[in-house]
């Protein structure tokens, strides 16, 4: 296969020692210091476009440049440093996995030197020399699922073009760094002089793959029978790599996969979508389903032939489809846990909705309250969490104790005390995560706390929702007829750099519990606000729209969102981007 993208490295030198080298670093520029510690805080992890492109000889060129190769090795050495405060120095093992991106084996390699340096076991995943494929869901999981593993550091910048290249960790929990911990990280980036490497380690080859298959069978198991995908004919178009994982999963279920072996830049299904190509493939192979996938595994989109007719879609839709499926055929109890710009068309199914900001850092906050678990105060304060009152008011948390008080006063009124409950974590662009949650005892408020029997996975993990939708269809279940299309949601972006998003959040916060007018529409204008007070997402009704927009966490824009009428909601959606970029940017 050709690479989409082939690139040059910039020469650098290093001073050799022998058995280690050493790198000598400058002072960053005050750009480079905003790509290390950005204004506007990143949803999950930190993502850097690490390729400049050059005009040479008449013809485009890419470059990886010594410093923003550096920007990433002060990053590495930066978890490097805090981990071993954190630890006192024991127990230090790591498993490093990457997509399958242009840089990924420099960036793997450098990685892993500077931690073997510093005295850690090296893990790879099991793959071919020099690599260490994984996709972000399964390395982040990794860090909950292996015994004596409690670092993860995953490369990857998702669906970004290929250009990027980014880094996610996690320590002690699959659950995205933010608050003080990555604010600190970042200022030891900042502050490296030099770094130690040691080009000599071994590392050690696990298949952390084959342990998230098995966990994601023995959840799926208790959940749903999965008798369906015995033969079933699957298509998946992995959009960058080969999607080794998910592939060896369906194979273990007994579906046969077809693969689609052809790379698309900026690899993202929910942009991208090539319906010829999926036709003919389909049609040749006999298949009625597709499976689109992002780079790193956490975006995800459908591609259905049903009653003879072939539809595309997307993640709110599929996922509100599935809760509604799961809830009205199989009487299962969701407690349904979605970023607030998320698809609202599953509401009306759930025990409990329960709304939070954008980010895997705000969702699994609230599977640490109902299970009982301490939650670092600094993510507590940054998280935007509330859920849903009888009258669909927005009632804001805190702390686990109302959201407890609200869960025992339903399950009591409702007399579902020996029930399990699916609780689902997820938002529109594709990251999801279930998990079976049994009621267990009552603290000492009287307020019910639940239990499970699988590992807590707190970040996105689509693998058991794209297995159970998959399922579902196989079943005869129609997406097309479980949610209700006079409704559309979708989002749409506007470009900003981090001051200018800035900008446009301070600008309308005078509009906040006030009515706006535009282009003759009257919206209520709500901001919605982390537990710090701090305002993240603006949110603007009308008699029969919802829309919401804020600054992007993984790349230079605004995002706006809307659930309207079908027939007028884009018009609408361009109407408002417009009217914010011209009068508060």
């Amino acid at each position: 296969m050709i690479e989409l993208i082939e690139f040059e490295l910039e020469e650098f030198s290093l001073i050799d020692r022998g058995k280690y080298k050493t790198l000598r670093l400058r002072d960053l520029t005050e750009e480079e210091r905003y790509l290390v510690d950005p204004i506007v805080a990143p949803t999950s992890g930190l993502r850097i476009k690490i390729l400049d492109k050059i005009e040479r000889a008449g013809s485009e060129k890419y470059v990886l440049t010594k410093s923003k190769l550096f920007l990433f090795l002060r990053v590495f050495k930066a978890i490097s440093q805090k981990y071993k405060e954190m630890k006192d120095g024991n127990n230090l093992k790591v498993l490093i996995v990457t997509d399958n991106r242009p840089t990924k084996s420099i960036l793997l390699e450098y990685c892993s030197q500077i931690f073997a340096y510093d005295g850690y076991e090296i893990f790879h995943q099991e793959d071919n020399p020099g690599e260490s494929k994984a996709s972000a869901p399964y390395g982040a999981a990794s860090v909950g699922l292996l015994k004596d593993i409690d670092l993860v550091i995953v490369l990857t910048a998702s669906h970004n073009e290929l250009s990027w290249n980014g880094v996610k960790f996690y320590i002690d929990y699959p659950m995205p760094m933010s608050g003080d911990l990555f604010k600190e990280i970042s200022y030891k980036a900042i502050e490296i002089k030099e770094i130690n490497l040691d080009p000599f380690y071994k590392p050690i080859k696990i298949d952390a793959e084959q342990i998230n298959n098995d966990y994601v069978i023995s959840l799926l198991n208790d959940i749903l029978e999965l008798k369906s995908l015995l033969g079933l004919k699957i298509v998946i178009w992995p959009y960058l790599g080969k999607a080794r994982g998910i592939v060896n999963l369906f194979k273990r279920l007994g579906a046969e996969v077809v693969l689609i072996n052809e790379e698309i830049n900026p690899p993202n299904p929910i942009k991208i979508v090539r319906e010829e190509k999926l036709r003919q493939v389909m049609e040749k192979e006999g298949s009625n389903i597709a499976l689109l996938l992002d780079a790193d595994r956490d975006r995800i989109a459908l591609y259905v032939k049903q009653n003879g007719k072939y539809c595309y879609y997307i993640p709110n839709e599929i996922y509100s489809a599935l809760h509604n499926i799961l809830a009205n055929h199989y009487h299962k109890k969701i407690i349904n846990v979605r970023t607030i710009p998320s698809d609202l068309r599953g509401d009306g199914t759930s025990f409990i909705n329960i709304l939070t900001g954008v980010g895997y850092k705000h969702l699994g906050v609230i599977m640490y309250f109902l299970l009982g678990k301490e939650v670092d105060q600094s993510k507590v304060d940054k998280a935007i969490l509330y859920y849903e009152d009888e009258n669909k008011t927005l009632v804001q948390i805190n702390n686990a104790d109302p959201l407890r008080q609200k869960l025992t006063e339903l399950i009591e009124k409702d007399k579902k005390h020996e029930e399990s409950f699916l609780i689902v974590m997820w938002e529109e662009s594709g990251g999801h995560t279930i998990n079976v949650l049994n009621p267990v005892r009552k603290d000492n408020m009287g307020h019910i706390v639940f239990n499970s029997k699988f590992p807590i996975i707190a970040d996105k993990y689509p693998v058991p929702a794209l297995v159970l939708i998959t399922e579902l269809i196989a079943r005869g279940h129609e997406i097309s007829t479980s949610i209700d299309w006079s409704i559309k949601g979708i989002n749409r972006t506007i470009p900003a750099i981090d001051k200018q998003k800035i900008k446009i959040m301070n600008n309308f916060i005078k509009n906040d519990k006030k009515a706006l007018t535009i282009n003759k529409k009257e919206y209520k204008v709500s901001a919605l606000s982390d537990n710090a007070n701090k305002v993240d997402i603006y949110r603007l009704k009308s008699a029969d729209s919802t829309l919401y927009f804020r600054p992007s966490g993984t790349g230079p824009e605004v995002r706006f969102y809307i659930f309207g009428n079908r027939d007028t909601y884009l018009e609408e959606l361009k109407t408002v981007q417009d009217y914010i970029k011209i009068q508060y940017s």
